[in-house]
């Protein structure tokens, strides 16, 4: 049995992190919520996570380590075996590109792997914050901010007591593409971190469910 046979599993469970409290954002300026969120972030970090990759009905686990320039835009990601420590996968990337140093072939045999994964680490942790000139609206407890992004239109939409960042979504011709949720964030040495992130991807119909373990920076 390959590696990815031993990682499977059948079935699939409900998020498992708390939704945020959603509070009334009538008096909230919007620009001053973005521009505090926006000092709340780190720069560059190094994060530890229990990743686990659902598609399908099956699972695949891993433990991945995560390093991020979100001003250079450049990050660095290992994936190891969740027990026995082997590693399934090494790429790093900047803005433009992404280079594989090591993925198993029952990751590559699946297509452009270190493309995939590195367009999931974008989506994640990079562009967390609209832009100043983004459109804003309000509705049920929740800041909207729309802009245009690549080939369609991004929306970030923000909530909660700290006004921070609780789901990005991605649209193309007025279809989802792909929503990453925050949840649960954390104060570590001054700065916020989601203790957990889950990736939606509707055209390819995955999830990717992201545990913080550690915070290394």
């Amino acid at each position: 049995m390959g590696v990815l046979g031993l990682l499977c599993v059948v079935g699939c469970s409900s998020v498992p992190f708390r939704e945020i409290e959603l509070l009334p954002v009538e008096t909230v300026d919007p620009e001053e919520m973005r521009g505090r969120f926006a000092l709340t972030l780190p720069i560059t970090f190094r994060v530890v996570t229990a990743v686990t990759f659902k598609f399908m009905g099956r699972a695949v686990a891993a433990i991945g380590y995560t390093d991020v320039d979100t001003s250079k835009r450049t990050f660095t990601v290992v994936g190891l075996h969740p027990s026995g420590g082997i590693t399934l996968f090494e790429l790093s990337g900047g803005p433009d590109h992404v280079e594989s140093a090591f993925a198993l072939e029952e990751f590559t045999r699946l297509g452009d792997f270190a493309q995939a994964v590195a367009d999931d680490i974008r989506r994640m942790y990079f562009d967390c914050v609209p832009a100043p000139a983004a459109e804003v609206s309000k509705e049920k407890g929740r800041i909207l901010f729309r802009q245009q992004a690549a080939e369609g239109e991004i929306e970030h939409v923000f909530g909660g007591a700290d006004g921070v960042l609780v789901r990005k979504r991605y649209y193309e011709k007025g279809r989802k593409v792909w929503t990453a949720s925050y949840y649960e964030y954390r104060w570590e040495q001054g700065k916020l971190y989601p203790a957990g992130i889950v990736l939606e991807h509707h055209e390819y119909h995955y999830q990717l469910l992201v545990r913080l373990k550690e915070i290394r920076s």
